[in-house]
């Protein structure tokens, strides 16, 4: 398992939690995503994760094979969507993350949401027009209905479900979405509120502004600015929520 063309620069916002203090936090961190608490290497490689080191912790992701999986894709994902200035390298780097999803994909539910948050995110950054075409929205909506399906109480995969949905019909209309990709507004606005139900924090209530806007335009925009506004008020406990946070007070 193995991530190349990653020379990073590290976030400003690193911080400095203990094993001891990331376990105390861990169902608050991990409230969204369900993941099981861990233990020896993994943990030390979520120790570098949340405190900001996201290369570092890559690289000891890539050492544990499947079950390093989670770390080293939203490593990926965390630098890419807040350091990363290089956009050749942002492809690159989540082409790399989610084919080696794909490849432990099985294994875990956590490996199946991560795997469908880099295809997702890569599909942006290639346009949702251009990852349609490669067949990649039916793959991030059949892994994110597997993980609902085992996990209906994952705030974080109805969030990305909702996504999908708002995306599709941002791009193609809602009539086209709906009969080619079965994309429906009414379905995006059921995922949101069971995900800002289940855990409203700072990237959940982001990403529901940012779906409010694709599905709505201008006229969300009072709407998506409130989720924003609450976003920002939230407490960050790791580097990427204090990052979140930032980027959601950087809207108002």
């Amino acid at each position: 398992m193995k991530i190349s063309n990653w020379q990073a620069t590290e976030p400003q916002f690193i911080q400095s939690l203990s094993e001891d203090s990331l376990l105390s936090c861990w169902d608050q961190l991990h409230a969204a995503d369900l993941a099981v608490t861990p233990d020896g290497d993994l943990l030390a490689a979520w120790l570098l994760f949340h405190n900001g080191y996201y290369s570092d912790a890559a690289i000891a992701a890539q050492k544990l094979g499947s079950e390093g999986i989670p770390v080293l894709i939203r490593s990926v994902v965390a630098y890419t969507d807040y350091i990363g200035e290089d956009e050749d390298q942002t492809i690159e780097l989540l082409e790399q993350a989610y084919l080696l999803g794909e490849t432990q994909c099985d294994d875990s539910t956590n490996n199946q949401f991560t795997t469908a948050l880099a295809m997702g995110r890569y599909s942006q950054s290639i346009s949702i027009t251009k990852a349609l075409a490669k067949g990649l929205g039916g793959k991030v909506k059949s892994l994110l209905s597997t993980v609902l399906e085992a996990q209906p109480n994952h705030a974080e995969a109805h969030l990305a479900m909702a996504m999908y949905h708002a995306e599709i019909i941002d791009k193609v209309g809602a009539t086209l979405g709906g009969l080619t990709y079965g994309a429906k507004a009414k379905t995006a606005r059921s995922h949101i509120e069971q995900s800002l139900e289940l855990v409203p924090n700072a990237i959940n209530l982001i990403e529901a502004g940012n779906a409010i806007l694709l599905l709505k335009g201008d006229k969300g925009m009072n709407e998506a600015t409130a989720l924003y506004q609450q976003a920002a008020e939230v407490k960050g406990l790791d580097a990427l929520q204090i990052m979140d946070i930032d980027f959601a007070a950087s809207q108002l």
